[in-house]
């Protein structure tokens, strides 16, 4: 049966959610992460271990810089000691400094459209990687073929990262047409579509124009995790969505799938 994983839009939310039957969290670590509504302190998991016995994975998803290595590194060393069971990253930069501190904390490697193919993830399974945070770029036959070798995790609701950039860009552009940047989230306008997009310390992040909900598809998808992100959405209901998940009910209306159903094919025009 595939185990749920939740990912807070804030602490109360938080309180609610431990209240439930998932099998864990996952938490955004603080300054290491981008792309979130909270993001949590090593001293803020501790008291959270102490709430609940479900499992607690943590998520560094953060391009990373020189400068943040050694933070980095007090980071791993920290959550080594704790009882959490597996770091998500992004930069590569986390396996190889945790190979070097012989962290012993399951790793799930997380590359939103990148390793999205067989042989990269056998590839970072032979780095000691256990779990793959697969891709929402493929389709769901695609995603069954990399399960028959690999452990999955896959998104299957909440706003998906589209594109991150360490640049400030909404900052960039409101200065360029001198207005003030006053709100924590904007949207980009594409025909009828609203893409959120949010600036923080670290970066740029735009996300897709809906969350994706895989409620219905989640019966033919071969993943180990499932995993349900709280961010921008009203919290009665992602709570609904929730124990929708929880209770395997399916919605009657269809819901926006991303690409599970649906191939990308890249056509190549000729040009003169």
């Amino acid at each position: 049966m595939k185990k749920i994983l939740v990912i807070p839009k804030n602490l109360n939310n938080l309180g609610n959610i431990l209240k439930t039957e998932i099998n864990g969290i996952i938490l955004p670590i603080k300054d290491l992460s981008v792309g979130y509504s909270t993001y949590f302190t090593i001293e803020d998991i501790k008291d959270i271990i102490n709430l609940t016995s479900k499992e607690i994975c943590v998520i560094i998803n953060k391009t990373l810089h020189k400068d943040d290595l050694p933070l980095l590194e007090q980071v791993l060393v920290k959550l080594n000691k704790l009882n959490i069971s597996k770091i998500i990253f992004t930069d590569l930069g986390v396996l190889n400094l945790s190979e070097k501190l012989n962290i012993s904390k399951e790793l799930v490697i997380y590359q939103e459209h990148l390793n999205v193919s067989i042989s990269s993830n056998n590839f970072y399974q032979k780095r000691n990687i256990q779990y793959t945070l697969i891709s929402n770029d493929i389709t769901k036959e695609e995603i069954n073929e990399i399960s028959k070798s690999n452990k999955l995790m896959l998104t299957c609701y909440g706003y998906i990262p589209i594109f991150y950039s360490r640049r400030k860009l909404i900052s960039n552009y409101l200065e360029y047409i001198k207005e003030k940047k006053e709100e924590v989230m904007y949207y980009i306008k594409a025909k009828d579509d609203r893409y959120p997009i949010i600036e923080e310390n670290d970066g740029t992040t735009i996300f897709t124009k809906e969350p994706i909900n895989l409620i219905n598809e989640i019966e033919n998808i071969d993943v180990d995790y499932i995993i349900l992100n709280a961010f921008n959405i009203n919290e009665e209901l992602f709570m609904n969505t929730l124990n929708n998940y929880l209770e395997n009910k399916k919605e009657k209306k269809e819901t926006y799938t991303g690409f599970i159903n649906k191939r990308t094919v890249y056509n190549i025009k000729d040009y003169e």
